[in-house]
């Protein structure tokens, strides 16, 4: 591979040095630059990669591109004697994702590839979506917020959507594993930072919209830009899938020159859910529905229509399972394997996961950490509990303030107890979080536990037989940021012990 070839569609505004060369490697990070490497120098959060430009150069980079030019006489302040080759860019997150899509040989155009964004439901789609592609006998592969699953491999997820360099490597590997069809969670963030540029999309879905990130974007109009990002990246003859029921999406509708298939339960929606019928307690708690965990209902389509059967529960994974099936009808998927894999898909870790050591309550874990998610979890757990609501929550640190209060509004206005905790603080005060969340409490019914396992453990304690136990904001995480030190911590494991615990005194 030669430099010459990767450059092509970048707008370079200065260049010297020599032009071919062949480049066996890419990397943003000078720790991981070797011979005959091409460093991008990409101005992170914490870090400027610009300020790494000597530590590339003496670890084997021969290319560096960046946002300033670097010349000559900066070589020499370097103590370098072989001219390596620098490209000046405007926008060097831009070009890291157009070199890394041509270094790995633009693997998009190889895949159908999916993106799904929103602001909650991405990752239970992905993972419906999925199940509904591999039960038509094709395999997919998957980048999300739990995993990256590219064939022959599954590993943890550290951003919801990998960094561009990443996130080319991860869709060459699907290539090179014959996978024809991809999914993917696209976070607002990956689309402000331009990491999915230089990928080609079959289908995008918008799940739907509401407040998050503001930390990042500033306003919701920012943070809608973003999102909608997300449709400039698609086919010629790709496909938009987007929420009906949701003001602010629907609106896209009239704008895209795409195909647009809408879902919804409202009228009007080309994808209807109609009939849902719901069970989703245990028989132990006094109560509480009868019956295991699931749901049904009838599903209207241009074709007619069909019924569908399926593990998960409440109104939110309704509108997941709907995007599924715009996504799988825009693919080609007829209805039988829509149906199948709708029912072999699992509920997701971390995503209203109950949680069953034996206790006559209910306990469930879930991954809602923003005001629309906490609202949906509590009203679906007040729909099938029959006695008392406990909320477990807290808020992250060094992310968007203002919804806390909100938070704080929502969980005391319609729980029936809250103890208020830490989530990730990462390098705020935990204390200070907590106050912010309690400047907007509705009623004093909640109590302040700043560690989150005393937090649990008090939750724990005042359940009674037939009441539902929340436990909310860090779902499949297992970790805990303080001081920006991650500890491991597992909201699943403390409740499994504290259940078992109190179920062992108890006799």
């Amino acid at each position: 591979m030669v430099d010459s070839k990767l450059l092509e569609g970048l707008k370079i505004i200065f260049k010297h040095g020599p032009r071919d060369k062949e480049i066996k490697g890419i990397a943003y990070d000078s720790r991981l630059v070797k011979k005959d490497f091409l460093f991008v120098a990409v101005r992170g959060f914490a870090v400027n990669g610009h300020d790494y430009i000597k530590d590339a150069v003496n670890r084997g980079a021969t290319v560096v591109v960046a946002e300033h030019p670097v010349k000559k006489t900066d070589l020499r302040q370097f103590g370098i004697e072989e001219e390596p080759t620098f490209v000046c860019v405007p926008d060097s997150r831009e070009a890291l994702a157009l070199i890394s899509a041509a270094f790995y040989g633009h693997p998009s155009d190889s895949l159908s590839l999916i993106g799904i964004t929103g602001t909650n439901g991405k990752t239970t789609t992905s993972f419906i979506t999925k199940s509904i592609i591999d039960s038509g006998g094709e395999n997919a592969g998957l980048l999300g917020t739990i995993c990256y699953m590219t064939g022959d491999r599954t590993t943890n997820a550290f951003n919801t959507t990998p960094e561009s360099l990443d996130l080319q490597r991860y869709l060459s590997e699907m290539t090179d594993n014959k996978l024809e069809y991809a999914v993917m969670e696209v976070s607002s963030h990956a689309l402000a930072l331009k990491r999915v540029q230089g990928c080609s999309f079959k289908v995008a879905a918008f799940t739907n919209f509401t407040q998050d990130h503001l930390d990042f974007h500033g306003t919701m109009d920012e943070y809608f830009k973003a999102k909608s990002r997300l449709f400039n990246y698609l086919d010629a003859d790709g496909t938009a899938v987007l929420n009906r029921d949701d003001k602010r999406v629907r609106t896209m509708a009239r704008k895209l020159n795409c195909n647009v298939i809408t879902f919804g339960i409202e009228e009007g929606a080309m994808i209807r859910a109609e009939n849902i019928r719901e069970s989703g307690a245990r028989g132990k708690g006094q109560g509480a529905r009868e019956g295991a965990f699931g749901m049904s209902f009838d599903v209207k389509t241009p074709e007619g229509g069909f019924e569908i059967n399926s593990s998960f529960i409440g109104r939110f994974n309704v509108f997941n399972i709907l995007t599924s099936i715009g996504i799988a009808n825009a693919l080609g998927f007829n209805e039988d394997i829509i149906r199948q894999g709708i029912k072999d898909a699992k509920p997701v870790d971390g995503r209203f996961e109950n949680i069953d050591e034996g206790q006559n309550f209910l306990c469930i874990v879930d991954y809602a950490h923003t005001e629309d998610a906490l609202t949906k979890l509590i009203e679906e757990a007040r729909a099938i509990t029959g006695k008392r609501i406990i909320t477990v929550f807290g808020c992250g640190g060094d992310r968007d303030r203002s919804k806390r209060p909100i938070m704080g509004a929502v969980a005391t206005e319609l729980s029936d107890m809250v103890v208020i905790t830490s989530d990730n603080p990462r390098t705020e005060d935990p204390d200070e979080i907590i106050r912010d969340i309690v400047k907007g409490v509705k009623k004093n019914n909640y109590t302040v536990q700043p560690g989150r396992e005393d937090a649990i453990k008090e939750a724990i304690a005042m359940a009674r037989e037939g009441d539902t136990v929340l436990i909310a904001g860090k779902g499949h995480e297992n970790y805990q940021e303080i001081k920006g030190v991650r500890h491991h911590f597992s909201d699943k494991e403390i409740l499994k012990k504290e259940i078992k615990k109190r179920l062992a005194v108890s006799g």
